[in-house]
């Protein structure tokens, strides 16, 4: 089976090659016959990744410990679920697996826009092809998942213990499909470079996709957070590890997009600026991905080093420089007659907000990549803690939630700076009421006082603006509920962005909160307690526990407030059998609606009674999840298909296709895939 599946990874590597001549060949000359069997190359590369990805998960299934990467990342004793996910638990596997997300994702978005689209499947197809070929290079001569063992061992070595976490059950295949998701609007705005096409059809066609691409993104970093703070002990939740920031900067461009892209819709301007931040999406996702892949950076996240780094280096620079190239080929093209006509104005506020995001996203990735800038040149190991970020992005984070709040209240080309002041007034008494009410309830120390005042403006103007709505189709007769419904149901995009941002709000709140976290570090026997915060930890006993693949050893704590009893925690170190030089101290969390209590075990002696522990007391930190849980709902409104809306969109792209000279091409392509 293991060749079968290796054959299959050569099968798609020619099928990808043969689809992207054949698909830039037939549409420079004008060929719709090459070009369809091009499209239909791209599927067959993307049935032959399917079948090798199931081999692979097949040969864990059944523990075939004959293929090295089976025997490396599972055992006889892993978990059921856990055997599925050893496919991305290690290098090779989680290539092909990306390989796999990457064909899928290609063949859908192919599938789903040929006939509107025709113009630029082409060349969409060249790239989605090129980028998924690369990948499928290395799997096949790089890191090859099915490489047999000389030898055939008894048991396997079993998965990084973790990586046992049901959150990376979920973590990296959302991450990945985020990451790979990016290369959808690449290939439109390629498409639309290579093709002359420059008007908005391209924007149009890829809205919706990188939308569903940062959704994704979105839930992956939110579950990496969650494992992050459940797994490695550390008490929080983002440390702005390298791997942490890889993700994070192909977020934060492609948000700019999403803002951006509407400025082009709307008034036909920002296109340069557009094609520039998909290019600058997609080109963090190679160089992050990079980055972590070969070695090049130490993080629990990170893969080994490994030899595939010269290969991904030579991509990196050739993506680097033919997107450039393009870009400035078409650049006189693509500059337009309208021009932002007032700094009081929606697209002023939009360029803003880009700025900002532009300039947060330098700081995450100057402080990402100097360390090995420094090393290379330097030949001395720095590194770059959080208060960098904290002290450089953070201030830019505070700024975008100000705008976020000002932006919808500032129309299209023009608004009165009167009539704006009158609106923002009474949000920003409000906010300020609420301000001096914390002050005075013991809110002191200014980023505090300043972050919650800001979350309070913001929220206050969201939570006003989607009422006005409501009101609005109130006076028309319909309930309260029934105008809620419907106001969301018709204005998916608007709303649903309202929603985004008021979890941007509930997330800042929770962010806040770290202002006032607390720690303790003591040495406990039987009886004694420590406090922290108001809470007094009461040392109980041991417990243990033994499994079928590790032994675990807990500490319990009674969590004790105002003399009374209010919980309990079980900090536990746990001792894999097969990974004996990779212990696991696993935290225990009592939550609170305004606190957490995370208590981590470090040394202990059973016999003896004796447990140390290092105690933390985050406030508010329920607020981060939660502000990411509403975010994630606000992106699925917003994306969420709309039949109207599709079939708009749909006419104004083919309008936009057909009003190009040799627009017959479209249609003889039609013809011919039909």
């Amino acid at each position: 089976m293991a060749e079968i599946g290796y054959l299959g990874v050569i099968g798609a590597l020619v099928l990808a090659a043969f689809s992207a001549v054949a698909s830039a060949v037939g549409a420079v000359r004008g060929l719709p016959e090459l070009i369809v069997s091009g499209r239909r190359a791209l599927f067959g590369m993307t049935a032959l990744v399917t079948s090798s990805s199931l081999i692979l998960m097949y040969a864990f299934w059944t523990h075939d410990f004959s293929i090295r990467y089976v025997a490396e990342t599972s055992s006889l004793t892993t978990p059921p679920m856990y055997l599925m996910t050893s496919l991305w638990g290690g290098q090779a596997g989680s290539l092909l697996f990306w390989s796999w997300l990457l064909a899928a994702f290609a063949s859908l978005a192919l599938a789903r826009r040929w006939r509107a689209d025709a113009a630029l499947a082409p060349y969409f197809t060249v790239v989605c092809a090129v980028v998924t070929g690369f990948f499928l290079i290395l799997v096949a001569f790089y890191a090859n998942p099915f490489a047999r063992l000389a030898v055939i061992p008894v048991d396997g070595r079993g998965l990084n213990p973790l990586l046992q976490h049901p959150g990376m059950a979920f973590h990296p295949p959302l991450l990945y499909l985020g990451l790979t998701g990016m290369t959808i609007p690449y290939a439109f705005a390629m498409a639309a470079l290579a093709s002359g096409r420059l008007d908005a059809g391209w924007a149009i066609a890829s809205r919706r996709w990188t939308l569903l691409a940062w959704l994704f993104l979105s839930i992956g970093l939110t579950l990496g957070g969650r494992w992050a703070y459940d797994v490695l002990g550390w008490g929080g939740y983002w440390g702005w590890d390298p791997v942490e920031n890889a993700a994070l900067m192909p977020w934060l461009a492609s948000t700019a997009f999403l803002h951006s892209v509407m400025v082009q819709e709307r008034r036909g301007i920002f296109g340069v600026w557009n094609i520039a931040l998909v290019i600058l999406s997609f080109w963090l996702v190679i160089i992050g991905t990079f980055m972590t892949r070969a070695g090049l950076v130490s993080s629990v996240h990170a893969f080994a080093r490994s030899d595939i780094g010269m290969p991904f280096v030579v991509f990196t620079f050739l993506v680097m420089v033919v997107s450039l190239g393009m870009l400035w080929w078409r650049l006189p093209a693509l500059k337009t007659v309208e021009r932002i006509e007032s700094p009081i104005s929606r697209e002023a506020m939009f360029l803003g907000n880009n700025l900002l995001f532009m300039g947060a996203l330098f700081a995450v990735f100057w402080g990402t990549v100097f360390p090995m800038i420094a090393e290379v040149v330097l030949d001395e190991r720095v590194t770059v803690g959080p208060p960098y970020y904290q002290r450089l992005v953070m201030p830019v984070l505070w700024a975008l939630i100000l705008l976020m709040a000002v932006g919808p209240l500032v129309g299209w080309r023009r608004s009165d700076a009167g009539a704006l002041g009158r609106s923002l007034f009474r949000p920003a008494i409000s906010a300020l009421a609420i301000t001096l009410l914390l002050y005075a309830l013991g809110v002191r120390r200014w980023p505090a006082v300043v972050g919650f005042g800001t979350c309070a403006f913001a929220g206050i103007v969201t939570v006003l603006e989607i009422a006005r709505g409501v009101a609005a189709r109130m006076r028309r007769g319909e309930s309260g509920i029934v105008a809620t419904a419907r106001l969301f149901h018709l204005g998916r995009r608007r709303y649903g962005g309202y929603i985004v941002h008021l979890g941007i709000v509930l997330l800042a709140i929770g962010v806040v909160g770290n202002v006032y976290n607390l720690r303790v570090e003591a040495t406990l026997e039987r009886g004694e307690a420590v406090e922290i915060g108001g809470f007094a930890l009461r040392f109980e006993g041991f417990e243990t526990r033994e499994e079928p693949d590790f032994q675990s050893i807990a500490a319990r704590f009674q969590v004790e407030r105002d003399g009374e009893t209010i919980g309990s925690v079980a900090p536990s170190r746990q001792l894999f059998r097969l990974r004996e030089d990779q212990p696991v101290t696993v935290p225990s969390i009592l939550h609170r609606p305004l606190e957490d209590v995370y208590v981590l075990l470090g040394g202990f002696d059973v016999d003896g009674g004796r447990a140390s522990i290092r105690a933390h007391v985050n406030p508010l930190v329920s607020w981060v999840w939660i502000g990411l849980i509403v975010l994630i709902i606000g992106t699925a409104v917003a994306a969420w298909p709309d039949a109207t809306e599709e079939r708009v969109l749909n006419a104004e792209l083919g309008r936009l296709l057909g009003s190009k000279r040799g627009s017959p091409a479209p249609a003889a392509i039609t013809r011919a895939s039909s």
